[in-house]
């Protein structure tokens, strides 16, 4: 064991530092002092961590002890130390490069900018340390670009941690803090949880309020916001203080908190719907062996599991092309931003991918855009006939082992699973068939393969995320995860 796991706190829960900071065992400014000495230590060697805001968030732990000691009301994240992701993530003043895009360096978020996460931790008293590594755009399941580099596995760092919320599934998986903030538009979100051995949450569209602008309506995938934890019960914690109506985005649903009872409310008579390949992905041989294992402890906490056919009209490969093209129509959008302010971009100037997929957009019609929406239709009505008979639906996060990371900049996915060539930027991430249907998932630690990690998604039905989260806490309590953490690197 080195000697990073001595570190005071690395691996205490969200929930219990608010307990002891409202127990007044531990202050603020200590709580912020030892999440630093962590990220000092580890950062160099993980590339978690992009920005820091040590004075600024000081100052709020400062004020937030004084808070406690005159007895005022706090939230219900008092005293936790947080990051929140480098990509649409914005809290005024501080960068957005949108991943590491050199063109973006040096931009700062506007006085009157906030994104859901940062807003909503700094309203419940939470600690926000700074911001984390992500794939410039988001454009892929993989976290590297040109700026920062990649984000390491914790543990093995030669490999990849997923992506795009790569910075804070690491920096959750080393102690560097319990949770952290992540967006999802393919399953950025989920894909670094899987391979970091974490938790990651991606709710029903419209629970958590997004309310970018100018353009709020766009053609793209659904696009989340979310946690990143250690525990189902800190991701619980995370969401009860993202979701909330906002009038300000039309798809926004009043939700009320999840009841603390999700914990334990079990699955005894739930039907599980296994599906090992999400209706045409190629899977490692190794990754189903470990979801195969993974699933029986379903049935052993009294649910009936039974394989099932998502039944999807088009190709593997078609479904991921326009994940791909509506991808590039957001990221098209941004680069005419950059135009407006007289940001003037050359092809040498973007990732490689990126020009390719935005040079795709600007040739679509209102023909292929019409094609792409009946190709969505279509996901949304496959995973709609297995939750008529299935209260939810498993399987592999993400259908490969984590990749080795590039010297370049550049490191993508795997090209061939199971001797199946696919697209190595998203081809390989069940995840994105989410975003287009608007279904809740979460994905949880499935064990580990060479000792890398697996992870099972779970998919519930639109608005029942409690029952997601009730399947994800009784498989935890089934197969606990944490241990694995004494193998991080």
């Amino acid at each position: 064991m080195t000697e990073v796991h001595t570190l005071p706190g690395r691996w205490e829960s969200a929930t219990e530092i608010v307990r002891r900071f409202k127990a007044k065992e531990q202050s603020a400014v200590e709580v912020v002092t030892d999440a630093f000495k962590r990220i000092d230590q580890l950062n160099t060697r993980y590339g978690a961590v992009t920005f820091a805001d040590r004075e600024g968030v000081l100052e709020s732990a400062r004020g937030l002890d004084r808070k406690l000691a005159t007895d005022q009301k706090l939230g219900p994240l008092a005293g936790i130390p947080t990051l929140m992701k480098d990509l649409y993530g914005f809290r005024p003043g501080w960068p957005t490069t949108l991943g590491g895009f050199p063109a973006a360096r040096h931009d700062i978020a506007p006085a009157d900018l906030w994104s859901r996460y940062p807003l909503q931790v700094t309203r419940n008293d939470g600690l926000l340390l700074g911001q984390t590594n992500s794939s410039t755009f988001g454009f892929c399941g993989a976290t590297d670009n040109a700026i920062f580099g990649p984000s390491r596995n914790p543990f093995n760092p030669s490999r990849n941690s997923g992506g795009s919320s790569g910075g804070s599934a690491v920096a959750v998986a080393t102690g560097m803090v319990p949770v952290a903030g992540a967006s999802d538009a393919g399953g950025s979100i989920r894909i670094p949880a899987a391979w970091t051995n974490t938790v990651g949450f991606q709710p029903s569209a419209g629970r958590v309020p997004s309310t970018p602008r100018p353009a709020l309506f766009h053609l793209g995938p659904h696009l989340y916001e979310g946690p990143v934890a250690r525990t189902v019960e800190d991701a619980i914690l995370v969401m009860n203080a993202l979701q909330g109506f906002d009038p300000h985005d039309p798809y926004s649903t009043p939700s009320a908190p999840f009841p603390a009872d999700l914990l334990d409310r079990g699955i005894g008579g739930l039907r599980i719907g296994l599906s090992l390949d999400f209706g045409g992905f190629p899977v490692n041989p190794r990754v189903r062996e470990a979801i195969l294992n993974a699933v029986s402890a379903f049935e052993e906490l009294g649910a009936t599991v039974e394989p099932v056919a998502l039944n999807l009209i088009f190709s593997h490969q078609e479904h991921t092309e326009m994940w791909l093209r509506s991808m590039g129509l957001l990221m098209l959008a941004d680069l005419e931003n950059f135009a407006a302010r007289g940001i003037q971009l050359a092809s040498h100037d973007l990732p490689e991918h990126v020009h390719f997929w935005t040079e795709k957009a600007k040739l679509m019609s209102a023909r292929d855009v019409s094609h792409d929406r009946v190709m969505r239709t279509s996901i949304l009505d496959g995973i709609l006939d297995v939750q008529e008979k299935y209260d939810l639906i498993v399987g592999p996060t993400v259908v490969d082992l984590p990749v080795l990371n590039q010297v370049d900049g550049k490191t993508v996915g795997p090209d061939v699973v199971d001797g199946v060539k696919i697209d190595p930027l998203i081809g390989w991430c069940p995840t994105y068939l989410t975003n287009f249907s608007g279904s809740p998932s979460i994905s949880v630690p499935a064990g580990l393969v060479d000792g890398l990690p697996v992870g099972l998604l779970i998919v519930g039905r639109k608005y029942e995320d409690a029952s997601v989260f009730a399947a994800a806490a009784a498989f935890e309590q089934a197969r606990p995860w944490m241990q694995n953490y004494s193998l991080v690197e």
